[in-house]
């Protein structure tokens, strides 16, 4: 594994924790409490970022691979 993607790796763990620890539970009981509409943008959010994670960690290690050959 190469620097840069311990780096991204790093990155994603620190933003999955907030966005799943912080912001999906605060939105969903803001929308339970009634103070809040239906958290769509946590739900797009919970749901996209593992893929964009995924896809974006694999660009990097084609790119690195390309570079290395």
């Amino acid at each position: 594994m190469s620097k840069t993607e311990k780096r991204w790796r790093r990155f994603y763990l620190i933003l999955m924790i907030f966005i799943y620890a912080v912001f999906v539970p605060v939105t969903v009981i803001e929308w339970l409490a009634g103070t809040g509409g239906f958290p769509i943008t946590a739900v797009v959010v919970a749901l996209g970022l593992p893929l964009m994670r995924k896809n974006h960690l694999n660009s990097i290690k084609e790119k690195e691979g390309k570079n290395a050959v």
